[in-house]
């Protein structure tokens, strides 16, 4: 097994790959009203193409999980964060829908080799405040959630919006390079076959429900990425690049989110933290597409710093259920729930809106918030 004490280079590297990780993923979400108007799309083509990417992420974050239970994690994201480099630069010469969806599906796939790999990293290093510890983590990923469409926003306003992309090229490069020095044991153990592994994990009711969960995270979560900007632009009239930086209200609040949350996972049960995080956020997006401009994105605020505390919880209780030398798929099959299944709340809410009109597409979220609220009441 890895050994517990991390170094400060690894954490901090992990945290700022953290950061660009999430950037590079929601960067094209944010993005959306701009790639709609260049390709000449419906929301229900967006919808395709971000749920294209993130079902590539979400596939291969099963494979990442596979071999970060036998190959040295860091070596595996630097892996992944040097193809992403190269599909990031192949995206100026995309300028067909189908070209532009395969690169993006590309990339999805090397971004895929990021959270497998630093999750079961973090969780086999830590083993009290291990919720803290995921929360910390996941400040980083906020810090990425917020600056995404912040600055993919400026940058589109003065250049086409590929360049928001190549702007993270270069300190992708740099820590990655700097992540590459930090050597740990590569032994995780004798981890099973992924056959076994999956047997055992449908014999545990636990185990299946936090996945189910998860998949209910990311229906929210990404449906709420996507269709906010184009919503804040159809809907209330406002400029698309504007429209794209005004995404960040929902993201900026994430870091608070997940602080609070990993520590409340520590000291109450999770299952309670993460009924709080559903339950609070439905009726936040219930009423804000029927609110006036601010107040509609004073309450994308609220909910995207309210909604975040569930994920520290999700983590910790995985790394609870799950053997250390099986944390790696676990982590890779959680975030197959989540990117892939995740997902098809874009296609889902591209057709409600196309179909209905964009004054509906956050009702979906609503219901799938409180499914999620329900799954986390206890059994009496």
């Amino acid at each position: 097994m890895i050994v517990r004490e991390t170094s400060k280079q690894s954490v901090l590297a992990l945290t700022l790959l953290h950061a660009l990780m999430h950037i590079l993923a929601t960067t094209l979400p944010a993005l959306s009203p701009l790639v709609k108007v260049e390709f000449h799309l419906n929301n229900t083509c967006v919808g395709l193409l971000s749920f294209a990417f993130a079902l590539a992420t979400g596939t291969g974050s099963i494979i990442a999980g596979f071999l970060s239970d036998r190959y040295h994690p860091l070596n595996l994201i630097c892996y992944g964060f040097f193809g992403t480099t190269i599909f990031t630069l192949m995206l100026f010469i995309s300028h067909e829908f189908l070209v532009l969806t395969i690169v993006f599906i590309c990339m999805g796939f090397s971004l895929s080799m990021y959270h497998p790999s630093a999750l079961s990293y973090i969780s086999r290093s830590f083993h009290a405040r291990r919720g803290s510890a995921f929360g910390l983590h996941e400040v980083g990923g906020s810090t990425g959630l917020a600056a995404a469409p912040l600055v993919a926003g400026i940058i589109s306003y003065y250049f086409n919006w590929r360049f928001a992309y190549l702007f993270w090229v270069f300190p992708a490069i740099f820590i990655t390079l700097m992540l590459m020095n930090s050597r740990l044991s590569d032994t995780n153990g004798d981890p099973p076959s992924f056959r076994l592994f999956i047997l055992q994990s449908l014999r545990n009711e636990r185990v299946m429900r936090i996945y189910l969960i998860e998949s209910l995270f990311g229906f929210v979560i990404g449906g709420a990425l996507t269709f906010i900007p184009i919503f804040l632009n159809e809907a209330k009239g406002v400029a698309p690049q504007f429209a794209v930086i005004l995404a960040c209200v929902f993201t900026g609040g994430g870091a608070i989110g997940k602080f609070i949350g990993g520590h409340f996972s520590d000291i109450v049960d999770e299952r309670n933290v993460m009924a709080v995080g559903f339950f609070s956020i439905a009726p936040l997006f219930f009423v804000a597409p029927l609110l006036p401009p601010f107040w509609c994105i004073l309450t994308f605020a609220i909910a995207g710093m309210v909604f975040p505390a569930v994920l520290p919880a999700i983590l910790s209780t995985i790394s609870r259920e799950i053997e250390p030398s099986q944390l790696g798929m676990a982590f890779g099959v959680l975030m197959f729930a989540g990117f892939g299944f995740g997902s098809t709340s874009r296609i889902i809410l591209g057709v409600v809106s196309d179909a209905f009109g964009i004054m509906a597409v956050f009702y979906p979220i609503v219901i799938a918030a409180l499914v999620g609220g329900f799954l986390n009441m206890r059994r009496h």
